[in-house]
């Protein structure tokens, strides 16, 4: 199945780069290096780990169509394009179900005398070299049939199935450990999800309408009610690390169902799914 690939500015501002008016053409996007580091012996390396550089893709974008059109397209995608980089705010590339947070920081037009098309080559640079889908996990209280939710700028795959309340089990084929996103809502004194036997724990009081969101990726702890915010990273489980990754594969969740919980859980790869780009 053919997939489009946007573009979405730090502005906010949404491009499909495969329809209206530009045809994304090539690029790298499915090239990847871990670099080696070790101690170098007699004969060979010692390897002691490898480690990922930011990433970086060069692509080519057709702008083509009435000339007037073409020109308001191409600048408004090139002040996006430097806005993010004057505000130090990356846009987004999305490819499918797989995205990449990113900059635009070189760009080479080529405007034709005709200005009926334009070819635009641009160097695309990510600092954080992974390609990421999000897979979102509800856990809700008990007696209701969802959990609460954030409003999300970007667009998830979701898990709609509930089986039965306080276990969830997740049908995955994703090999690798994962950094998340954990979401609780109170009301709920010292919480704990369990995945696959390894207890997420936070010895707190969340009161009604506050929720509490742990973030693996920046190992913080913060809670939420009305404009309050307080750090509690303090009282996280000192024995069991609250920021361990999630396994890879299936996935059994338990969970004392007197409060509601939303995971997401951030798949990362080197590369996006091998699919048929437009």
């Amino acid at each position: 199945m053919k997939v489009p690939i946007k573009y979405i500015a730090s502005s906010g501002d949404e491009y499909d780069l495969t329809a209206n008016g530009i045809l994304h053409r090539s690029a790298n996007y499915y090239s990847w290096t871990w670099g080696v580091e070790g101690t170098k012996l007699q004969y060979g390396t010692r390897v002691s780990n490898f480690a990922r550089e930011a990433a970086e893709y060069d692509a080519e974008l057709v702008f083509y169509g009435e000339p007037a059109a073409l020109r308001r397209t191409i600048r408004a995608l090139h002040n996006d394009f430097e806005n993010d980089l004057r505000s130090k705010a990356p846009g987004r590339i999305i490819l499918g179900d797989y995205y990449i947070d990113c900059y635009v920081t070189q760009s080479t037009a080529d405007p034709l005398e005709t200005w009926t098309y334009i070819s635009d080559k641009i160097h695309i640079y990510v600092p954080y070299p992974f390609w990421m889908q999000d897979f979102f996990v509800s856990l809700p209280v008990s007696g209701t049939t969802t959990g609460g939710s954030l409003d999300y700028p970007y667009d998830y795959m979701y898990d709609y199935t509930l089986p039965a309340v306080g276990t969830r089990s997740i049908q995955s084929d994703f090999p690798f450990e994962s950094e998340f996103k954990m979401v609780i809502y109170g009301p709920v004194v010292n919480p704990r999800i369990t995945i696959n036997n390894y207890p997420y724990v936070l010895y707190a009081t969340i009161p009604s309408n506050a929720y509490v969101v742990i973030d693996s990726r920046n190992k913080s702890i913060m809670m939420y009610s009305g404009r309050t915010k307080t750090n509690m990273f303090n009282f996280r489980n000192k024995t069991d690390s609250i920021f361990a990754k999630i396994p890879g594969g299936n996935l059994l969740i338990t969970w004392d169902s007197s409060f509601g919980c939303d995971i997401t859980i951030f798949h990362e790869k080197s590369e996006p799914e091998f699919e048929e780009v437009l």
